[in-house]
């Protein structure tokens, strides 16, 4: 039930947004952090008003794992929300900016109980990890799949110039909204309502093509329209939001196309109605019981390394890791199995029918054998057929084919 307050944005503002300083400590941060390294992005950052773009989001307000989770939607033109608005929309951080698909221009500040929420924008320097190494230049034609409230659109065209960026949203409610907030800060970008996974034919080819939703393979629409000598990154997702994969496509000027593809720290969250595993429902009982006790060799590689992480994702289907736990901790949820690592002594902790560690092992050998790539070859065949992965040649090469796109659930 919404508790209603008024209109969002109807209560007029007693005191001025400090926005031009909110948005320099921002890229100021970004660059010191190192993650901002191109100036023309610099000073795109600088002029984008974010509060335009998202002026209302949303803030949890329940703890984790209570259900119905309760949300407050701040509005930015209000006094009482004005600072933890301000905080939150140039903090970097995802903002949330749409619930259950909701008309944003109906929205009504204040607290809300249950719901999803269908929109956000990206974690910023993940944002600009990605369009720095798009390699924008003035005059390139630039897709956005999975607009969202439109931030890293916005910022493509400003790189681009106007008339050269479009973008592609499912949700009308939000295409809409976001067409109408870039149209006010003066973008020069085109918003459409459609489905991603086409692309947009109309103003194809692309020189670049950047997809903010995650897919299990590479569309065939996305391939036919990126423009010889384009670039085209996706995240690749699987059903555990463990281990990332970036895909980057390029067509040569001769028009043959390579993709590779790599593991990372983070990616963009799988398309609508892709069902993800989770730990949560059995940590409770990972905790009362974590299991019968073995020796093991194993020791899993560090975080960043990302090409094992990877192909674990892939060659360990169906287990997701639980970051937060002392010690390297997966879980399969649908087998009801897991296992929890010793403190370094050489042992790990085994329940369930299915010997989820060592699984691992086994892809860690392979891993090893193969020379622990980081990075892998992804084919994609005209013709439509299954895509594959492979680390090289070889019989000691690591492989494995992509799910289908209607591989969803």
């Amino acid at each position: 039930m919404q508790a209603e307050s008024g209109p969002a944005g109807s209560v007029t503002e007693d005191r001025p947004i400090d926005a031009a300083s909110a948005r320099l400590a921002l890229f100021e941060r970004l660059e010191t952090e190192g993650v901002l390294t191109d100036p023309r992005l610099r000073d795109a950052l600088s002029r984008l008003d974010r509060g335009v773009v998202m002026p209302r989001a949303y803030v949890r307000r329940s703890e984790q794992g209570s259900e119905p989770v309760v949300w407050e939607l701040l509005d930015g033109a209000h006094p009482e929300d004005r600072a933890e608005w301000q905080d939150l929309v140039y903090s970097g951080e995802s903002v949330l900016v749409q619930r259950d698909g909701e008309r944003l221009e109906d929205q009504v500040r204040g607290v809300v109980n249950g719901g999803r929420m269908t929109a956000m924008s990206t974690f910023t320097p993940y944002t600009v990890e990605v369009l720095q190494r798009m390699r924008i230049d003035a005059g390139h034609k630039y897709l956005d799949l999975g607009t969202g409230p439109g931030v890293s659109l916005a910022l493509a065209a400003a790189l681009t110039g106007p008339g050269r960026a479009f973008g592609v949203e499912r949700d009308e409610h939000m295409a809409a909204f976001t067409r109408s907030s870039l149209d006010r800060v003066g973008a020069g970008a085109s918003v459409v309502a459609g489905d991603a996974l086409d692309g947009h034919a109309p103003a194809a080819p692309f020189d670049r093509i950047h997809s903010g939703i995650g897919v299990p393979c590479l569309p065939s629409a996305w391939v036919d329209q990126l423009a010889p000598g384009g670039r085209l990154l996706t995240t690749l997702a699987t059903r555990t939001p463990s281990w990332s994969g970036q895909c980057l496509v390029t067509r040569t000027t001769g028009g043959h196309v390579e993709a590779v593809l790599e593991g990372g720290p983070r990616g963009h969250l799988p398309l609508h109605g892709f069902t993800r595993l989770t730990a949560r429902h059995h940590l409770q009982q990972i905790t009362s019981h974590p299991g019968k006790r073995r020796p093991t060799a194993f020791t899993p590689p560090p975080e960043n390394a990302y090409g094992f992480w990877l192909a674990a994702a892939y060659l360990v289907p169906g287990v997701v890791r639980h970051f937060q736990a002392d010690t390297v901790t997966v879980v399969a949820p649908e087998e009801n199995s897991w296992a929890v690592a010793g403190h370094g002594d050489g042992t790990v902790r085994i329940r369930g029918a299915r010997d989820v560690w060592g699984e691992l092992e086994h892809v860690h050998d392979l891993w090893v054998r193969a020379g622990s790539p980081a990075a892998f070859h992804v084919d994609i065949p005209d013709d439509g057929a299954p895509q594959h992965v492979t680390s090289g040649t070889g019989t000691a090469a690591l492989g494995w084919e992509l799910p289908a796109l209607s591989a969803t659930a």
